[in-house]
């Protein structure tokens, strides 16, 4: 498993994208990429909302055994996610996010944050995954996410 803290800051999504990019196994690089910087810009949205000032965390684990990638993301509102829209306006800037996340996501959901206020919003991926040639041990289990 990999992680990453950042602040709800809107920057924080092009971090994300360029932190996850190169731990990606190419087949689901950019459906993870992509909603990996939706799920971040949702985040930093619900902090904003929340008045909170607490990290975001970004979590991916690459399961090659297993053949997909989660991904996790953290924010501080308790609100569950809202159902997918069903279409958005052409000419509205956002609200595609959800969407995307039907679209290109294996499946979805959310979970309550075991460590306190806020949910953990997942994503799994189905991939030919091979793995990461650094890691040299299997990756822990996701704790917000039983998507496996």
């Amino acid at each position: 498993m990999s992680s990453l803290l950042l602040p709800p800051h809107p920057a924080s999504a092009g971090a994300a994208r360029r932190w996850a990019a190169p731990l990606l196994p190419a087949d689901v690089r950019d459906p993870v990429v992509l909603v990996m910087s939706e799920l971040v810009t949702n985040a930093v949205a619900a902090d904003a909302a929340a008045g909170a000032a607490d990290d975001i965390e970004v979590e991916l684990v690459v399961d090659p055994p297993h053949g997909h990638v989660v991904l996790a993301v953290t924010d501080a509102s308790d609100q569950p996610l809202p159902p997918s829209p069903t279409q958005v306006p052409g000419d509205e800037d956002g609200g595609r996010g959800l969407l995307l996340l039907d679209v290109l996501a294996d499946d979805h959901g959310w979970a309550p944050r075991p460590r306190g206020a806020g949910k953990c919003v997942w994503a799994l991926f189905r991939c030919a995954c091979t793995p990461h040639p650094l890691r040299t041990t299997a990756p822990p289990p996701l704790e917000c996410a039983d998507a496996a």
